[in-house]
């Protein structure tokens, strides 16, 4: 019996963003041996025809390309509730998705990315710019007091297992139980996995999220794994959400966004 193979969905709007996300796509398709699904979202049916013509080309040019035949899907809706739900439907490992930050009126009511993004249990990876390297080779995981931190690790744990990049722990400068309890918990982790890591200490100079980009640059990371809010309210949103900060940053730094979950344990690779 011949095993389905997961997939990478892959929302596309015929953009150069959604053509640099179709490469980090093809990047982690390879690594992992698995599909992409590329998925146009239409206002209504009546585009559907034309927007099925456009994505068969681009599957074609695809596979000449990088010799991946990526799989196809049209879907009538609205963007921040169809990726989600094709993902969900797809039991997608990955969703990668373009953003170029919010603009404008979007700055004070949140990008459509968080709104996508928000409450999905399928891990997405927000690019601004294409792969730097064929490879991963550095992750940062930055390390604060909330309890979710640890379920960032099972993905480090996974992406080392596929890729065997250099892990960077980045901590406050500020300490108080909670922090020191996740950086124990998280050393404890890594060393009973045998992955090695570095332990870096933010200056305090500026915000955690300031510093932590601002290291991630300085090394030249591929990746920062980060924990989406649990509650996203119109309040963190207008006195400066730091999860918006993360996903448009100024280095074009990919992020991995995950929600706060119970339930990665029954993941392969997860153990």
């Amino acid at each position: 019996m011949t095993e389905i193979k997961r997939t990478i969905l892959l929302p596309y709007d015929f953009t150069e963003l959604s053509d640099h996300a179709l490469q980090h796509a093809v990047q982690f398709a390879k690594m992992l041996d698995c599909d992409i699904t590329l998925l146009n979202i239409i206002e209504n049916l009546d585009y559907e025809i034309e927007a099925t013509e456009k994505l068969t080309k681009l599957a074609k040019e695809t596979q000449k390309d990088y010799k991946i035949l990526p799989k196809i899907m049209v879907r009538p809706g609205k963007v921040s509730k169809a990726i989600t739900r094709v993902a969900t439907n797809l039991n997608a490992l990955l969703v990668i998705m373009k953003t170029s930050g919010p603009k404008g009126i979007k700055k004070f009511t949140g990008s459509r990315a968080i709104k996508v993004m928000s409450g999905s249990q399928i891990p997405f990876i927000v690019i601004q710019a294409p792969p730097k390297r064929n490879n991963i080779k550095h992750v940062i995981v930055p390390i604060d007091f909330r309890f979710e931190n640890k379920e960032k690790l099972k993905w480090i744990n996974f992406l080392v297992k596929v890729y065997r990049p250099s892990v960077s722990l980045f901590r406050p400068a500020k300490t108080d139980y909670r922090i020191r309890n996740n950086l124990k918990f998280a050393m404890r982790f890594l060393e009973g996995r045998n992955i090695n890591f570095e332990l870096v200490h933010a200056r305090g100079k500026k915000s955690f999220v300031e510093e932590t980009l601002e290291f991630s640059d300085f090394i030249g990371a591929d990746l920062i794994v980060v924990m989406l809010s649990r509650q996203i309210t119109m309040a963190k949103i207008i006195f400066g959400l730091k999860d918006q900060k993360f996903i448009s940053n100024n280095f074009n730094i990919p992020i991995m966004c995950l929600n706060p979950r119970t339930d990665l344990r029954k993941y392969a690779g997860f153990n």
